[in-house]
């Protein structure tokens, strides 16, 4: 047989056996990475929760300071049947106290913040469910409320009589996450 009769084979591509095996690890190794991956979107939630607030009661303390008037937000816990607690907060229309943000306009436009946009986030107050600040000085109403979901995974804004605004970590939780230093939350 000379060289040029020669047939050369060469394999490309995979086998089933091969293929099959690839898929098995990289199925172990996703199962592997779910439940961790679970628990950071829990943390997100939660971050983005007490974010929120912090942000709306700076934006309520500077409005108060600006406008001379005392402003406050106010929660509205929401009654379901869920296992899941809901809840809304808002700021008031001026000339009222009280901001049932279930009710169309009840609230000053673009201020209602609602539980389902941080699905299975519950909330938890130490005092009041609302927060107001006065005109003078910035002077708040103090108070945590805390922001939580499964894991152990907790936030709370505090206010404090200054009109101090933080970010804080409620007693007795592991802190996760981008808020590691902030504190443990005044009682």
């Amino acid at each position: 047989m000379n060289k040029e009769t020669q047939l050369v084979c060469t394999q490309q591509g995979f086998t089933l056996v091969e293929l099959l095996l690839v898929m098995t690890i990289v199925g172990v190794l996703a199962s592997l990475a779910v439940p961790s991956f679970q628990a950071q979107i829990q943390q997100q939630r939660v971050e983005g929760a007490a974010e929120g607030l912090a942000a709306a009661l700076h934006n309520v303390k500077a409005e108060a300071i600006k406008t001379n008037t005392k402003m406050r937000i106010v929660f509205t816990p929401i009654a379901t049947k869920t296992t899941h607690d809901t809840w809304c907060y808002g700021m008031p229309t001026a000339g009222t106290d009280t901001c049932d943000c279930t009710i169309a306009n009840a609230c000053v436009a673009g201020s209602v913040v609602k539980s389902t946009a941080f699905s299975d986030v519950s909330v938890k107050f130490n005092r009041a469910k609302y927060r107001s600040f006065n005109p003078l000085r910035g002077t708040g109403t103090s108070g945590t409320v805390t922001f939580s979901t499964g894991n152990n995974r907790s936030l709370g804004v505090t206010v404090s009589g200054i009109g101090r605004i933080r970010i804080c970590r409620p007693t007795g939780t592991v802190a996760k996450g981008s808020y590691q230093d902030s504190g443990a939350c005044s009682t």
